[in-house]
């Protein structure tokens, strides 16, 4: 079967076969594709916990900073595959593929001097955080390198969030492993040596994950280009630049009208956590170490959510797009009753198997009994903060991201904020992780009320999908 076939074959899909088979294929391939990176990056806080808490500790400091980085490419992300999507539903595979060129050269225009900033403002920003003269170097010789290689993450997830948008979650998820698998092999080799290959410590783990980004990106450029055909170099010579780039501004602006809010409720997360990690740093380094190995267990459990998020992304578009109301609501109704079922499963399993698990990572006593907390209590909200996850990413689907960054703003900033404060004056350590839970159940269950009552209005279909 041609390229162009395979394209009409999923759209097809996602537009006409029936919705909970279809969301079926499509999350699988996303489950197998995150659960493959998130678990090379669980050996990476493996073999740098080998190295000591110290060490774990510096790269707890560093989750903040990275995940606010990696979801403003998140968030444009969002933005190219709300565009392309509805494009593609409504029939417009030109207008779709201008959006997938143009979003490549919007990640280079953001990574390029986001890397600066981080490298110029390291220090400050980390002693912010909480950091001290005994992490803070660990984090320098860690961070200087990840910040230099950021342009390497944006090309593979705005990328792949394009192919996300012709229906193929399976090319993605490929690639994903592909990566993970690579920084799996090279952590262990460029953090002790192996033959001629020096110790590099923690540079090591910062070296690997460049060289596995790097893997991902070589990889996209090729399938966008050769296979997907969602690359254009029209309008690009010399002469023609002048003429295309009102064009370019033009899409820039299309996606950054949809990306910039979904940045922005992407963006509170990590807020949120360096502010929590703020809060538990003043108990000690092992809680921190403990903290920022249950947060990284937290990524692996929620991986089902974050692949239906990213699978109902370009199936609500497409039918936004094509104007099929009847699909979009019973897709929201089968995705929000599975993410209830799915919290309560994984919350007790981790009930039972939390301290057994955080003994993988560490032998301090501190590190595994904080892990083990975090791991009895925060899991019991992760279905209601599924449903918010899945609203808001079906809000983006629908162009109204500003609706999704509300949400998230009220449960992190107005609910989950101030009640882990408030949990930590009484009750330390299990106060924090209480109030994070408390804030997810209430947020999930207010978000769900406020989707029944407005999703007549929501989904409407637009009156021009490319606008």
């Amino acid at each position: 079967m041609s390229n162009s076939s395979k394209d009409a074959s999923r759209i097809a899909l996602l537009t006409q076969a029936p919705v909970a088979s279809t969301l079926r294929k499509m999350t699988t391939p996303m489950i197998l594709g995150i659960m493959a990176i998130l678990l090379f990056n669980l050996v990476d806080i493996f073999f740098i916990g080998l190295m000591g808490p110290k060490e774990l500790a510096a790269i707890s400091f560093t989750f903040p900073v990275s995940f606010i980085l990696m979801n403003i490419a998140m968030g444009v992300g969002i933005g190219t595959a709300t565009m392309l999507s509805a494009n593609i539903g409504g029939g417009d595979k030109r207008t779709a593929k201008r959006f997938g060129t143009h979003a490549l050269l919007l990640a280079a225009a953001l990574a390029i001097p986001l890397s600066l900033i981080g490298i110029l403002t390291l220090s400050p920003v980390f002693r912010l955080l909480g950091a001290d003269d005994s992490t803070l170097p660990l984090i320098t010789d860690y961070m200087n390198i990840w910040f230099s290689g950021l342009l390497f993450l944006y090309i593979p997830m705005i990328g792949n969030s394009t192919i996300r948008a012709t229906g193929d979650t399976k090319t993605p998820s490929i690639i994903m492993a592909l990566a993970g698998l690579a920084n799996g092999i090279m952590d262990p080799i460029l953090i002790f040596g192996l033959g001629p290959i020096p110790a590099l410590g923690i540079k090591g783990a910062a070296i690997a994950t460049i060289l596995s980004w790097i893997v991902a990106s070589i990889a996209v450029i090729y399938l966008l280009s050769k296979h997907k055909r969602m690359i254009t170099l029209q309008g690009f010579g010399f002469t023609q630049l002048s003429s295309t780039l009102p064009s370019i501004i033009q899409d820039w602006y299309s996606i950054l009208r949809i990306g910039i809010p979904a940045t922005a409720t992407n963006l509170l997360g990590p807020i949120a956590l360096g502010i929590f990690t703020r809060l538990v740093s003043t108990h000690g380094e092992a809680v921190v170490a403990g903290y920022g190995v249950g947060t990284r267990i937290e990524s692996l459990a929620m991986v089902v959510f974050m692949a239906l998020s990213s699978a109902i992304t370009p199936f609500i578009g497409q039918n936004y797009g094509a104007g099929k109301q009847d699909r979009i609501k019973q897709s929201l109704k089968i995705a929000l009753s599975f993410s209830i079922c799915w919290g309560l499963f994984i919350a007790l399993i981790l009930l039972v198997a939390a301290k057994p698990i955080a003994q993988l990572f560490n032998n301090d006593s501190t590190v595994i009994e904080v892990t083990a907390l975090f791991l009895w209590i925060v899991p019991f909200s992760y279905g209601f903060q599924g449903l918010a996850m899945l609203i808001c990413a079906s809000l983006n689907a629908l162009q109204r991201p500003v609706i999704g960054m509300i949400i998230n703003g009220v449960r992190l900033f107005f609910l989950s904020i101030p009640m882990a404060f408030i949990g930590e004056h009484f009750y330390g350590i299990k106060g924090i992780f209480v109030g994070m839970s408390v804030a997810n159940i209430i947020a999930g269950i207010g978000a769900l009320v406020w989707l029944i009552t407005h999703i007549d209005a929501l989904t409407q279909p637009p009156i021009d999908p490319a606008l």
